[in-house]
């Protein structure tokens, strides 16, 4: 069974945690690229930005189509709860007009009436000492009724302020409806802008965007843990062809690459890069060790996994495939997932 980490979300170790849809990600061109393979690799990039986007809005839709429903069944349960409190202080005032008529011919009407006239509960509890004007066996009765109302009036409080929780996760959730259909509508169309400009591209514009990186790089990396584990699982996918959104096991995007392999080796992680950077600890790139995870542009729109001298492997573009290439000087953070 997947075990899903964590996510730490202490300050100054959070990574690229902007709003979706603020991110714009350096275009992986080529050193001597020509015009039209920059242009190409723009294309990627807006295309790769505004899935991401969409994927992001799509969790965060679900995230908060959960909360909705959790407030609502907690407001129903409050309801529930005011209800019987209201039916309880009900029975218990029942019990006390009898204490009432017996008070009145003792001749002790008013003090009870203030009693429980009182405009709240805090009012009656302040004024309990005239429950020695009345017998033993009656001063349970009353303060029956005192407390009963007490927790009537606290019900009824609860009740309200989690119909209005319930409320506002159900615009909460529209708003993230709206957010996730406008997100869909600018990848889709930022994707097949980029679908045409690579089918319109020549061969050696196409061999171009391709070149540097190796997929070539040896599987067996050194080490042990989870991270390093993962990292063995991703190599063996290198080759294999960048589709926007893809999950694997025959194609993969930046994310879906780092979510499979993680998968490989029983970890969870979320989705889309800007989740994930949000996954594990810091650590500084000085410090990074084969696995960890790096990142890249600020809001994160690209991820891949350190395999060590200055390297990472990444599903870097569409028209590309996974493969190990340098760091490139986007990166703006890393980080170790540690079990």
């Amino acid at each position: 069974m997947l075990l899903l980490l964590a996510v730490l979300l202490a300050a100054g170790a959070v990574v690229g945690a902007a709003p979706a849809g603020t991110a714009r990600a350096d275009p992986i061109v080529p050193p001597g690229a020509s015009d039209a393979v920059t242009a190409l690799a723009q294309a990627n990039a807006r295309a790769a930005d505004a899935t991401e986007a969409s994927m992001d809005a799509a969790e965060q839709l679900g995230v908060r189509r959960s909360e909705a429903d959790r407030t609502r069944r907690e407001a129903d349960d409050a309801r529930e709860a005011a209800d019987a409190a209201r039916a309880a202080r009900d029975d218990a005032f029942a019990e006390v007009d009898p204490v009432t008529a017996a008070a009145f011919q003792g001749g002790q009407l008013d003090a009870l009436g203030a009693l429980l006239g009182s405009e709240s509960p805090q009012a009656y509890l302040e004024r309990t000492s005239l429950l020695d004007t009345i017998s033993t066996e009656n001063q349970r009765f009353v303060q029956r009724f005192l407390d009963a109302a007490a927790a009537a009036e606290g019900a009824e409080r609860d009740a309200d302020a989690r119909a209005t929780d319930a409320d506002r996760s159900a615009s909460d959730a529209q708003r993230s409806a709206d957010d996730a259909q406008r997100r869909r509508d600018d990848a889709d169309r930022e994707v097949a802008a980029a679908e045409a400009a690579l089918a319109d591209a020549s061969p050696a514009t196409l061999a171009a965007l391709r070149r540097g990186g190796t997929t070539k790089f040896p599987t067996n990396v050194p080490g042990s843990g989870i991270a390093v584990e993962a990292l063995r699982a991703a190599l063996t996918q290198q080759g294999k062809p960048y589709v926007w959104g893809a999950t694997g096991p025959s194609t993969f995007d930046c994310s879906g690459l780092v979510q499979w392999a993680y998968r490989q080796v029983g970890v969870g992680l979320p989705r889309v890069s800007r989740q994930q950077a949000l996954v594990g600890v810091p650590v500084s790139m000085a410090d990074a060790r084969p696995g960890d995870l790096l990142f890249f542009n600020d809001p994160v729109t690209h991820v891949g996994f350190y395999v060590g001298d200055g390297k990472f492997l990444e599903a870097p573009q569409s028209g590309d495939v996974v493969k190990v290439s340098q760091v490139r000087s986007s990166l703006t953070g890393v980080r170790r997932i540690v079990l």
